[in-house]
């Protein structure tokens, strides 16, 4: 079943600049770009090579991971045998990774799943005698149809995307033969986005909004007890500080962890907001312009308390960020006053806060060479011990200091749309490094990543049980408030286009994965709606002069779905018949209504407008043509737009409105 997004092919931009007939020469000439580009990590990467050894630069870092290489394998996947991609499909795997980083620095992951996309392509074809200048559709289907058996729906979904990609890819590139325009027909949204359901419209439970990505009331409730009654200085409190961003602001939860030090800030017209970076694991670590977050009244003094709350928690931790971001190393303050040939017992190492452990029988120091014996010290009790007591120096504890430390500390996280770096002492959320000892090394500071937050919501039932009134199981991620809050505000009446813009997405259409509003519902809250005369349209004015006594009746009858039409609401029926007016909503269309005073859509509607009166002067120029019949529907089609756009216009109290203007200030800027 369709999932409700356009049907378009991918489209990418060509690689390289000039196509040739031959398509082996296309493909060297893609290979040879490749290769000419200059890219950090990939120093030591030998092009033939079936394994590529990333060792730094954004592909290695990972959101909750702390790797150090990133690898790239150029073989089959581990269920088609693993052999090494053949001639020049691994030739074009490594040029496309390459130049897809090159150009939208794609994650890790998402790079992987690129080279195995291909892999699936290369067996597929292979099974059909092609290679890859004589591929068709029909492998391409072949490798997505494979795909659909060997993984899961989530998973299968990304790789038919990759597949689509690729194919755009050869169109761009003249890679084939043949110009592949390909999408796989049977690619959808996996079912757990949320599927279709039927219900009555008079069943009670249609009034209640229920997903597995929606978070329980009572879940928002025990963080608000948590966040009041949770001490300052407990050792979890940073975490409950993110969890009340997440819930009061939807973020990503690198949105919210990458956070940049600031205070809440107000604009000219006084509207309070903080800013962030929008972030999307798929597409790595992208510069990313910094945006603005303006606040829902009810949170402003929560966020404002909890700002102030993270920069007083977080002070020793960024003092430590900037040192280190000053000596290119860790900090080690705490080392300055102590002789370089000082003995180091295990009550030294506790009084600078390094642990005992290092030093005992299978301590890293110890391991290094860096512990001796002090056959002459005796004990607190004066008495010569059974085996001699050990101590390291200054040397031993400066070295296990850099055990941890990582350059990746060093890079900025952020770089803005003005050239702005921002570093680790820059960001909101730091804290000591946790090692795998249970101890912190306060000697270097890191952010939070999504492997600590998944560890402290192991201990969340634990802390909603002693803090607040009830314990709760944890069945919620740090996402699901994304798609808690899309939905209330979905709910509350805030446009599509508006949702998109406020939560940072790029495609409008993406919105609707994360409203969870069942179709009955919308259907029962437009009916009071245009009861209340908050609504447009020709239904709406028939309602108006309708017998009270039969209004809803009436809406009962013509209400049975509710579509977002971006300058407005559709409430066709698609289940029963096609759309006779072949989506021309605003052409006078019978089932075609808006909510007045929406300035969500506003923009849209003035865009709409202004190209239908721009298609009506050119119907005008036609009517002399030889064919005027044709020229006159034209003319009588967009009159019907125009007056319907018009009533959206004033509806939203725009009077006068001049179409040539708007066209000449959106070209000119």
């Amino acid at each position: 079943m369709s999932d409700g997004r356009s049907n378009r092919k991918a489209k990418v931009i060509p690689f390289i600049d000039r196509l040739e007939r031959d398509r082996k020469a296309n493909t060297q000439a893609l290979v040879d770009k490749a290769k000419l580009m200059k890219l950090e990590g990939f120093e030591s990467v030998v092009w033939g090579n079936p394994v590529w050894q990333v060792n730094a630069g954004r592909l290695v870092k990972l959101t909750g991971k702390n790797a150090k290489t990133a690898s790239f394998a150029f073989t089959l996947p581990p269920k088609l045998g693993s052999e090494p991609l053949r001639a020049d499909w691994e030739e074009v795997a490594k040029a496309l990774l390459i130049l897809r980083y090159h150009r939208k620095h794609q994650s890790t992951p998402n790079q992987r799943n690129f080279v195995t996309a291909v892999g699936y392509i290369s067996f597929a074809a292979n099974q059909l005698g092609q290679d890859l200048a004589r591929l068709t559709p029909e492998a391409l289907d072949n490798a997505c149809g494979l795909i659909s058996k060997h993984y899961s729906d989530t998973t299968a979904y990304n790789l038919h995307k990759h597949v689509a990609e690729f194919a755009a890819h050869s169109d761009a590139n003249g890679l084939c033969r043949v110009l592949l325009q390909y999408k796989y027909s049977k690619i959808a949204r996996p079912a757990s986005t949320g599927g279709l359901n039927h219900k009555r419209l008079d069943d009670p439970e249609v009034l209640e909004t229920k997903s597995d990505k929606f978070v329980d009331p009572v879940v928002f409730r025990v963080i608000g007890e948590l966040y009041l009654k949770i001490p300052k200085e407990h050792k979890y409190r940073l975490y409950i500080l993110m969890l009340t961003l997440l819930a009061c602001t939807g973020r990503r939860f690198s949105e919210i962890s990458l956070l940049p030090l600031q205070e809440i800030k107000l604009d000219d017209e006084q509207n309070v907001f903080i800013q962030y970076f929008p972030r999307k694991a798929s597409r790595g670590d992208l510069f990313t312009p910094i945006r603005n977050l303006y606040l829902p009244s009810e949170v402003v003094p929560i966020v404002r308390d909890v700002l102030g709350e993270a920069l007083e928690a977080t002070a020793v931790a960024r003092i430590t960020a900037e040192e280190m971001h000053r000596t290119k190393g860790p900090d080690l303050r705490f080392l300055y006053k102590i002789p370089e040939h000082k003995k180091l017992y295990i009550d030294d190492l506790l009084s600078i806060g390094v642990s005992h452990t290092v030093i005992g029988s299978t301590g890293w120091i110890r391991k290094e060479g860096l512990v001796w014996q002090d056959y002459g010290r005796v004990t607190k009790k004066g008495k010569m011990p059974n085996n001699p007591i050990c101590y390291t120096n200054k040397e031993g504890v400066r070295a296990y200091c850099f055990r941890d430390f990582s350059e990746k500390s060093l890079r900025p996280l952020h770089i803005d749309q003005f050239g702005k770096e921002y570093y680790l002492k820059d960001l909101l959320f730091i804290r000591p490094l946790g090692l795998s000892s249970g101890s912190y090394a306060h000697w270097l500071a890191t952010s939070c990543s999504q492997s600590m937050f998944t560890t402290f919501l192991r201990y969340f039932p634990a802390l909603a049980a002693e803090y607040a009134s009830s314990s709760i199981e944890v069945d919620f991620t740090s996402h699901h408030f994304r798609h808690t809050l899309n939905t209330l505000l979905d709910e509350g009446g805030l446009s599509d286009l508006l949702q998109t813009e406020w939560f940072g997405r790029t495609n409008p259409r993406d919105t609707k994965a994360y409203q969870h509003t069942s179709r009955e519902k919308r259907a029962l809250m437009l009916r009071e709606d245009i009861k209340k005369g908050l609504v447009g349209g020709q239904l709406a004015e028939q309602i108006k002069v309708a017998p009270v006594a039969v209004q809803d009746a009436i809406l009962k009858a013509r209400i049975q779905a509710v579509h977002d039409v971006g300058t407005g609401i559709c409430i066709h029926n698609f289940s029963q018949t096609p759309c006779e007016r072949h989506l021309q909503c605003s052409a006078d269309c019978k089932d075609y209504v808006w909510a007045k005073d929406d300035k969500g859509r506003l923009d849209e509607q003035k865009r709409q407008y202004a190209l239908t009166a721009l298609a009506r002067k050119n119907a005008e120029k036609q009517l002399d043509s030889a064919k005027p019949k044709k020229s006159a529907d034209w003319l009588a089609h967009n009159d019907k737009k125009l007056k319907t756009l018009a009533a959206q216009l004033a509806d939203n109290g725009v009077e006068h409105f001049d179409p040539e203007e708007y066209l000449n200030e959106v070209e000119h800027g």
